[in-house]
This record gives structure tokens, sequence and C-alpha cells, in this order.
């Protein structure tokens, strides 16, 4: 893979951050909620 092709990857992805710190989100808050009802 060259750094041209690298870069385009990159740009491609980079929209979607959103959706993934979204996801990601998601998912700690339901870890943070399920083990607060087991401590609570």
């Amino acid at each position: 893979m060259t750094r041209d092709d690298l870069i385009r990857e990159y740009r491609q992805h980079s929209g979607s951050w959103q959706a993934v710190v979204g996801v990601y989100a998601l998912l700690v808050g339901a870890m943070v909620l399920s083990g607060y009802m087991m401590v609570s």
C-alpha cells in the first residue's frame, strides 16, 4: 500500500468517526449501567 492509498482510505473512513464514537459510547454506557445495577 502506498502513502496515497493510505491517505485515500483515511479520508473515506474519517467521515464515519462520529458513528464509531457513538457506538463506543453506547457500549460503555451499557456496561456502566449494568455494573451499577449489579452493585445497587
